[in-house]
């Protein structure tokens, strides 16, 4: 029976010996293959060793276990390798296309050496010091994150300046002005220094700026070709207008210096200043032509009822000088001036005409007042009606002062007779 035991144990001994043995075998293939990758696996190594000496020492359960983490951390580190090498390659690349696009990458490239002294710091993991390719891993992979986001908010700059300088182009190469050189030097001259500035923004990293500032250019750009086209318009429709009212004897003198003027401008590139001025004429071109309407048709209307006035008897020097005045000012092409005058000659009009009416209103009344006298027995009556009718009379043929005259007597008899006690003379 003991002969039994022994052989027992001598199984299980040989046993434990040869799964160590195997395990060693195992682990030190797989370190020989792995030696071959950049990975560093010497806590592999050292593990490994430790499982040898134990395996000398005759602990083979201790060896075996040593063995298989030696193992397992080269499999882990291998593994870590790989992951850490795939992220740093990545940003790299990532680096390298940045550079090629003239982008700066210093960032970048500070955080790919931190990556590499992250891994030699190290990490301790189960026991063991290994090489910290986890959280270098983590740390480029997010730099390569934020430079390919960068790079595409880049490329995106890129191409908003390429489209600005496109427009920059369009717009110096419109049709029409008479100098295409001096046009586009004029109209894109600030256009260009901001494409200079968009520029200058994306090569300091600023590519958010730089997309704002392109597209900005293109927008101002296009805005100011649609203007270039309006104002040319403009001009040519208030052209024809100074022709129209000239046709109808309107002056205008003033007007196309200013229509030179804005004409000018378009041709040097000031498109916005020369659609100001275009706006401004056909402004006070409407407001000429509604002047010299409203004065030329006033008076002619102002003489007509002048005419109808004095034939009734009705003369005003105020009238005839404001008129005068007035024809003399729509001559001189002062249309605003010549409203004024005939302004003041209506009022006279007015004013005369108002005491025409008061006039006709107080012969009314008064030929009343001699009516309600009728039957009276009063001696001078037939003498106050004669006199009102003689007012009547004066005032039909437009004598209006002599029938102002003969009313005023028969106003002061008629007060005479109702002031007296018994209203009887």
């Amino acid at each position: 029976m003991d002969n039994g035991r022994g052989s027992g144990v001598g199984f299980l001994k040989s046993s434990k010996v040869r799964n160590a043995e195997e395990a060693i075998g195992q682990s030190e293939g797989l370190l020989t293959v792995l030696r071959l990758t950049q990975a560093d696996i010497k806590p592999a190594e050292d593990a490994l060793q430790i499982a040898k000496r134990f395996f000398d020492s005759n602990q083979f359960a201790k060896a075996f276990h040593a063995a298989k983490k030696a193992e397992s951390l080269a499999i882990t580190l291998d593994e870590r390798f790989g992951g850490y090498q795939k992220a740093a390659k990545a940003l790299q690349s990532r680096i390298d296309s940045m550079r090629r696009l003239g982008l700066r990458t210093e960032e970048l490239e500070t955080l790919l050496a931190r990556a590499e002294k992250k891994v030699l710091s190290g990490i301790w993991d189960s026991g063991a010091f290994v090489p910290n390719y986890l959280e270098a891993r983590v740390l480029v992979e997010r730099a390569e994150q934020e430079g390919r986001a960068f790079q595409e908010r880049a490329e995106q700059a890129s191409n908003a300046i390429f489209l600005a300088e496109l427009a920059i182009e369009s717009l110096g190469e419109m049709r029409g002005p008479a100098d295409p050189e001096m046009f586009a030097d004029g109209a894109a001259s600030e256009l260009g220094e901001s494409l200079h500035e968009a520029t200058r923004q994306l090569a300091l990293g600023d590519p958010e700026g730089a997309t704002k500032v392109a597209k900005d250019i293109e927008a101002n750009a296009t805005r100011l070709k649609e203007l270039y086209l309006d104002s040319t318009k403009s001009l040519d429709a208030t052209e024809a207008q100074i022709t129209y009212l000239r046709g109808e004897g309107v002056l205008t003198n003033g007007v196309e210096a200013d229509l030179k003027s804005a004409r000018e401008m378009l041709d040097k590139g000031s498109i916005e200043a020369s659609i100001a001025v275009a706006i401004r004429i056909q402004g006070e071109l409407e407001v000429i032509g509604n002047s010299y309407r409203k004065a030329t048709t006033g008076i002619a209307d102002a003489e007509i009822l002048y005419g109808r006035l004095q034939r009734e008897g009705f003369h005003s020097y105020e009238a005839e000088v404001a008129l005068r005045d007035a024809k003399r000012s729509v001559r001189e092409g002062n249309y605003a001036r010549a409203v004024e005058f005939l302004e003041r000659a209506l009022h006279a009009f007015a004013r005369r005409t108002n005491a025409r009416e008061a006039l006709g209103r107080a012969i009314e009344e008064t030929r009343k007042r001699a009516q309600f006298l009728r039957g009276s027995g009063l001696s001078f009556l037939p003498d106050i009606q004669e006199v009102l009718t003689r007012a009547e009379r004066e005032f039909q043929n437009g004598n209006f002062v002599g029938s102002s005259e003969d009313l005023r007597i028969a106003t002061v008899l008629l007060d005479q007779v109702f002031r007296a006690p018994t209203g009887k003379k």
